[in-house]
């Protein structure tokens, strides 16, 4: 077992999971405390903290709405062969 200066055993963590929470501010992470220097991360982004702009929702709508237009297209012409 390691020991530090005092002779005292060091307590190694592994597997350790802390959560800290954050912000993404123009595409970078921002965490609310610091993090350890090398500490390995990973990223889980909220689906509720996803806000999605009218004219993106308008867009995403009209491309939904060309994708049924093409399949029943595509359905009917299989149906005339």
């Amino acid at each position: 077992m390691s020991r530090d200066e005092n002779d005292a055993p060091l307590i190694e963590a592994r597997d350790m999971s802390i959560i800290i929470a954050g912000i993404v501010n123009n595409g970078v992470i921002v965490p609310s405390e610091a993090l350890p220097e090398g500490a390995q991360v990973e990223i889980h982004v909220e689906d509720s903290t996803l806000e999605v702009p009218p004219e993106l929702r308008e867009e995403l709508a009209a491309w939904q709405q060309a994708s049924a237009n093409a399949l029943a297209l595509v359905e009917r012409l299989a149906q005339e062969n």
